[in-house]
């Protein structure tokens, strides 16, 4: 029985879906073991390498949760985990990713175990936050720091030890020592070691560093009967803490008493002192969104303190609960790679060693009769078959993708997920935050306009007052915008004995008495103010809230707004009212009504210096471009044209809806329509916007719209089980969900109306998620680009995230760019394409390779020969190993690509190029192979064979053949144009392609030389005067080879053209 779980916000990106309690079998456990002797152990193999197979046959499911041993849990994104039941003070639970969930018998279902808060009374949680004993909460929460786990070496070593490919490789080894091949198989294992080795060493340093990252070392005071000062991470949940100057939180708490200004930089990346202030209502609903302002989050700094009271906390969210463990919980257990290259490949390789088998089989027909011993023909053809299937290819697959971060990072681009770099070379659709990624966050202020001249005094009233400055440190800090506006109208502002400031002006002067800092629900920001003899309410915030909460609206107002709008400019509406006493302590959102507008407020935001140029970069490369912004629609329109995201020229429609009326608006031009909501009417209106050819822009509140005819659930979901989902939108849209509407035709319309779309305005953070998430319905591969905290979950959502932030934020980014310049997007992506076509060179050359060794080994058989053990050696790996490994660093071309690398190795264009490598090389292995039978050079061998010789004339023709096939593989394969740079800029390829070439023309020009013939085991009188005749047949087959696959790289392309899904 499955039961469903009552999800929660510190679960963040890794939601669960449902939990089966599950008993494990142990006769089944009794029978693993004999099974897996008598497979050699394979058994268990392929119960570790697949968890439905270790699951169906090792547990079964319970009816009755009390009887499970183990929970089989299913994640959100289709993944299926079994852990263990484990019990604590009489409660069942398990660990999932760092979190404990625990059955509620009440609700049958299945919660993380947390101190509850969202959705309770405050005073109740105040009430009952020490129900628990100190011991139990220790248990249940554990302790208040994040413990970044770093898995033991002997572990590490098992997991990339016992994967298929190395079981292929030890099965590899076995067939060799059995051919008394002995020098090969140790270096083939050495390597792997080494590789394992230091993939070891990377991942421990990674983990160090994050552990650094995530440690806040330090004593807080707790408040209980009495003060006393204790180490952080003894924290729990419902403790009182006194905050302190300086103080770097480490739990996650809401303010009860007092007040604080601090600095969330870790979290958000911007260096901006935000207001903090007690909990007003202890009489409503707890909710970290919606009380934000009353929050304090783990990472977070504060820089000042209320000195005029104590300042007291309780402790809400530790440890990885907290918002900042959430953020790191995201890097420790990343969404898994597309495997869509991997089971490409596996279908190659797979009808690879069919062909092979096939061939082998009919040359039984020749070897036969020449009385092999049985044993040599079936270790023959398990040698071909491990030949078939390269098992160190994903070594190399591994080294391209770190080459490519170390790239990456030395030019100040970190990444922490090498399989991002194969995603960021398959993105088609790239989506920009506007504020700080494709502008700058610098303010210039340009004017103040009023609707009548004689409010100009007010104006000037409401920007001295209507802002929170601080002075940290004789330095005046706080919000950008709002030191330019004080800056811009000159007043002087005094903190001297004040609860907040007075500004003042000639003989004018104000006292700021009570704050309401800036709402995003609300979006504004007020203050009241006094001049000794009156009070006042000044109002800032969005021209069309300024408006619609006044009590005369002036249409003039927002007509000028649209103005300076339409060129680019930031807009805040002002607005006041005058208050009597009496009404000084009414709540926030009685005061903030009946305003009076004045006007508004223009300031500059400027594009990046690149901003335009990479753009147009972008857009060249046929990627789809587009922004998701929170600003007004007119300014984010303005900001896409003069970047190039749309023409200069173009015209927009703007798609709003007006919840109040319920009525769609359009903007074409300076014409408003609006449009009564109608599910079938509202369809045609949409598709008849698609349709024109004007560009489009939706609002926040049009997508808000959209969105009451879509759910989301989750392909591998099951339907009998009724599940609810979070409240928070935040957890809806997740990377492996589906998108369905209750209409098809709503969908198709919806879709492709996203898809049309380039500009989004007003998007809330929940919404810019949703919007890569459609996209990402429609079959696109998204990259989002943000410098903030409110991007993190539009970052998380694409399959390529970059972040300009330096915060923990960040983390969630698989890519944050030390640079504020946007041309880390053009190199994330060049750096992709070209990892991903070294990838699929790598697959070909050693595909490409193994299949002429076959063939080598098999003509060579005919003559019962087979390779010396060094020439085993450098077939195997002195000639491949280095350009394997300097073919997996090239790097890549400066020009973005308007194609993508076609990594389906199952594709006809891939097989081609293979096949036609093997062609050719076998050809002339064949050719020369003819050339021998025409002498009198021939083995004599006594029947039965039991042992092949190890040198000969044609041991000596085939190896020499192949020393330089192998060479000519590395160049022929190689595609510069358009993703890499040109081969002879490759130094270390060339080099050694060249080193190569020598060697083996030199070999068959000069083989009467003694010492190198014995080295490379090769008879002196092997040619006696038609070496040059062998030569000439092997350059000139490898360079129809060449010129063959010169053609097919120019007519078949392994890539395809960006096209836009819709």
């Amino acid at each position: 029985m499955s039961y469903r779980v009552n999800n929660a916000e510190i679960e963040g990106q890794h939601p669960l879906l449902k939990v089966t309690p599950v008993r494990f079998l142990r006769i089944r456990l009794v029978l693993t073991i004999i099974i897996s002797i008598m497979t050699g152990f394979m058994f268990a193999l392929a119960l570790r390498w697949s968890k439905k197979l270790y699951n169906w046959f090792l547990f079964t499911p319970c009816n009755v949760e009390e009887t499970g041993t183990h929970y089989r849990v299913d994640t959100q994104n289709g993944q299926q985990f079994t852990l263990e039941k484990q019990q604590m003070n009489g409660i069942y639970y398990f660990t999932f990713r760092l979190l404990k969930y625990a059955f509620d018998p009440k609700s049958q279902s299945y919660q993380p175990i947390e101190f509850e808060t969202d959705g309770r009374i405050i005073k109740d949680i105040v009430a009952n936050r020490n129900v628990l004993t100190q011991n139990q909460e220790i248990q249940y929460y554990g302790k208040c720091q994040l413990q970044i786990p770093i898995q033991p070496l002997a572990e590490f070593l098992f997991e990339h030890l016992t994967g298929p490919f190395n079981i292929l490789q030890y099965f590899a080894v076995a067939v060799w020592f059995a051919q008394n091949s002995i020098t090969f198989p140790i270096l083939i294992l050495a390597f792997t070691a080494i590789a394992v080795i230091v993939n070891y060493i990377l991942y421990r340093r990674s983990r160090s560093l994050l552990q650094k990252l995530a440690n806040i070392h330090q004593n807080v005071i707790l408040k209980s009967d009495t003060l006393r000062t204790v180490n952080g991470s003894e924290l729990l949940p419902g403790d009182y803490i006194i905050l302190q100057e300086g103080q770097q939180l480490n739990c996650d708490c809401a303010i009860l008493q007092g007040d604080v200004m601090v600095n969330e930089a870790t979290l958000t990346g911007e260096n901006v002192p935000i207001p903090k202030t007690a909990l007003p209502d202890h009489s409503v609903k707890f909710n970290f969104e919606s009380l934000n302002q009353h929050c304090l989050f783990e990472g977070t700094s504060i820089v000042k303190v209320n000195s005029t009271t104590e300042n007291v906390a309780i402790v809400l969210r530790t440890g990885f609960s907290s918002l900042r463990g959430q953020y790191f919980r995201n890097v420790l257990f990343p969404a898994p790679p597309s495997q869509r290259f991997y089971i490409q490949a596996a279908k190659f390789i797979l009808s690879f060693a069919t062909i092979i088998a096939i061939v082998y089989g009919f040359m039984l027909i020749k070897y036969i009769p020449m009385e092999f011993k049985t044993s040599l023909l079936v270790l023959r053809f398990l040698d071909n078959i491990v030949w078939s299937i390269p098992p160190s290819m994903p070594i190399f697959f591994n080294i391209c993708k770190t080459a490519s971060l170390v790239r990456l990072s030395s030019i100040g681009i970190n990444g922490s997920n090498a399989d991002k770099i194969e995603s960021a070379g398959r993105i088609d659709t790239c989506c920009f935050d506007k504020t700080g990624t494709l502008t700058t966050l610098g303010l210039k202020a340009i004017k103040v306009w009023t609707h009548d001249q004689s409010l100009e005094q007010i104006a000037n009233y409401i920007l001295a007052c209507c802002h929170h400055l601080l002075l940290i440190n004789g330095e005046l800090q706080g919000d950008p915008l709002e030191i330019e506006m004080l800056s811009f109208i000159g007043w002087k502002i005094n903190f001297e004995g004040k609860s907040f400031f007075s500004v003042k002006k000639d003989q004018q002067e104000f006292e700021i008495i009570k704050i309401f800092d800036f709402s995003s629900a609300r979006q504004m920001m007020s203050v009241i103010a006094t001049d000794g003899s009156n009070f006042y309410l000044f109002s800032k915030g969005s021209p069309e809230m300024i408006n619609q909460q006044s009590q005369d609206k002036k249409q003039v107002v927002l007509d000028e707004v649209k103005k300076y709008a339409s060129n680019g400019f930031r807009v805040l509406g002002l607005g006041y009212r005058k208050l009597s006493k009496n009404q000084l302590d009414l709540q926030r959102e009685e005061l903030e009504t009946q305003l009076n507008i004045v006007g508004m407020f223009v300031l500059e935001n400027p594009l990046k210096d690149d901003t335009p140029q990479v753009i147009q970069t972008l857009r060249n490369s046929g990627l789809d471009i587009k922004v998701i912004s929170g600003d007004s629609p007119l300014t984010t329109i303005y900001c896409a044209k003069i970047s190039g995201i749309i023409d200069l020229n173009s015209e927009v429609v703007i798609l709003d809806y007006n919840s109040s009326k319920r009525q769609i608006v359009i903007f074409d031009n300076d014409t408003q329509t609006n449009y009564d909501e109608n599910v079938i009417e509202n369809q045609n209106i949409i598709e008849e916007i698609i349709r024109n050819p004007k560009m489009t822009a939706l609002t926040g509140k049009f997508l808000e719209f959209i969105s009451k005819f879509l759910t989301v659930v989750n392909p591998n979901r099951d339907t009998s089980l009724s599940m609810t989902q979070n409240n928070s939108s935040n957890q809806i849209f997740t990377e492996n969900n589906v998108i369905e509407f209750d209409d098809i035709r709503m969908k198709e319309t919806t879709m492709k109306l996203i898809s049309k779309t380039r500009v989004f305005a007003r998007q809330k953070p929940e919404q810019k998620k949703q919007i890569v998430a459609m996209l990402q319905e429609m079959g696109r591969q998204v990259m989002m680009t943000g410098d903030g905290a409110n991007d993190c979950s539009a970052i998380a959502q694409a399959q390529v995230g970059i972040s300009f932030s330096e915060s923990d934020a960040s983390y969630t980014a698989p890519f944050s760019s030390k640079s504020t310049s946007l041309k880390c997007c053009v190199q994330v992506l060049a750096q992709g394409k070209a990892a991903i076509m070294t990838i699929i060179e790598v697959f070909q050359y050693q595909l490409s390779v193994n299949g002429i060794k076959f063939a080598a080994v098999t003509i060579m058989f005919l003559e019962v020969q087979n390779f010396s053990e060094f020439q085993t050696v450098y077939v195997g790996f002195i000639s491949n190993i280095p350009l394997l490994i300097f073919l997996c660093i090239s790097s890549p071309t400066t020009e973005l690509a308007e194609y993508i690398p076609l990594d389906d190795q199952f594709s006809y264009q891939n097989q081609i190029q293979i096949y036609t490598n093997i062609f050719f090389a076998v050809l002339g292995l064949c050719i020369n192979y003819g050339i021998l039978t025409t002498t009198d050079r021939f083995f004599e061998y006594s029947k039965p064979i039991e042992k092949f010789q190890r040198e000969g004339y044609l041991n000596s023709i085939m190896f020499l053949s192949l020393m330089y096939y192998f060479m000519s593989f590395g160049v022929s394969i190689y595609v510069s144009n358009p993703f890499k740079v040109k081969y002879y800029k490759n130094i270390l390829l060339t080099l050694w392609t060249t080193l190569g070439f020598v060697v083996a023309i030199v070999s068959f020009i000069f083989p009467q030389r003694a010492t190198w013939c014995d080295v490379i085991n090769i008879k002196e009188d092997t040619f006696q005067g038609f070496n040059w005749v062998v030569l000439t047949v092997v350059i000139v087959t490898s360079f129809f080879g060449f010129f063959f696959q010169a053609l097919l790289q120019r007519y078949i392309p392994s890539m395809y053209k960006i096209t836009h899904k819709s």
